[in-house]
C-alpha cells in the first residue's frame, strides 16, 4: 500500500495507546447488582455454585522483539506475551492484564494485578475458577490434582465444565489477534 513500516508501527502505537485508555471503561468486573445474575449463568453452564468469573493465561504470538529478547520466549521456545483473561459466562472479558513476556508464569501475573490486590483486601462476593497454575484462595478455586472420592469427582467435573465455555474466550483471541510476519519488530 506504499504505507512505510515506521509509519505503521506509529499508528499501531497510537491506536493501541487510545484503546488502553478506553480498556476500564469497557472492561469491568460485575457490580454488585450484577452478581446473582453472573452466578445464575456459571451455574447453568456446569453446576458450580457462587461463580463470578473464570480466569486464564493465554499466549499470544509475537515476532521477536529486538530488546530482551529471551524475556519472550515461552516453554515451547515461541515468542509470545502472556495475556490473563477474566471472562463470565457470556464470554465477555471482565479483566484483562496486558503487559507480561512469554517467560512469565501464570501466578506470578496474577499476583502481580490489581485483582489480586484488589480482591485480597476486599473479597468479592463469590469466586473465580482458575486452573492448577494458579493459587488455592478463598475466592480462587482450583481444581484437585487427583480427585480421590466421588465428592471430589463431581466438583472436579463441575469445575471444568462451568470453566470450559468461558475459557474459550481466551483461545478465541489469540488465534484472531496473531502477529503476521511482515508486522514490524516490537
Amino acid at each position: 500500500m506504499g504505507v512505510h513500516r515506521t509509519t505503521v508501527g506509529e499508528v499501531v502505537t497510537a491506536v493501541s495507546d487510545a484503546l488502553a485508555r478506553l480498556l476500564d471503561h469497557f472492561v469491568t468486573f460485575p457490580t454488585d447488582g450484577q452478581i446473582a445474575i453472573v452466578k445464575q449463568k456459571f451455574f447453568l453452564l456446569g453446576d458450580m455454585p457462587n461463580t463470578i468469573g473464570v480466569i486464564d493465561c493465554t499466549h499470544v504470538h509475537i515476532q521477536a522483539p529486538r530488546q530482551r529478547e529471551w524475556e519472550y520466549v515461552n516453554r515451547k521456545g515461541r515468542h509470545i506475551i502472556n495475556v490473563q483473561l477474566v471472562g463470565d459466562a457470556d464470554l465477555a472479558i471482565t479483566n484483562c492484564v496486558v503487559r507480561w513476556p512469554g517467560s512469565v508464569h501464570d501466578a506470578r501475573i496474577f499476583r502481580e494485578s490489581r485483582l489480586f490486590t484488589e480482591f485480597q483486601t476486599n473479597r468479592p462476593d463469590g469466586v473465580i475458577l482458575a486452573d492448577s497454575a494458579y493459587p488455592l484462595l478463598p475466592w480462587v478455586m482450583t481444581p484437585f490434582p487427583t480427585a480421590n472420592t466421588p465428592s471430589q469427582m463431581r466438583y472436579n467435573n463441575a469445575h471444568g465444565r462451568t470453566r470450559s465455555m468461558p475459557n474459550n474466550t481466551g483461545l478465541y483471541c489469540a488465534t484472531q489477534y496473531r502477529c503476521p510476519s511482515q508486522s514490524p519488530h516490537l
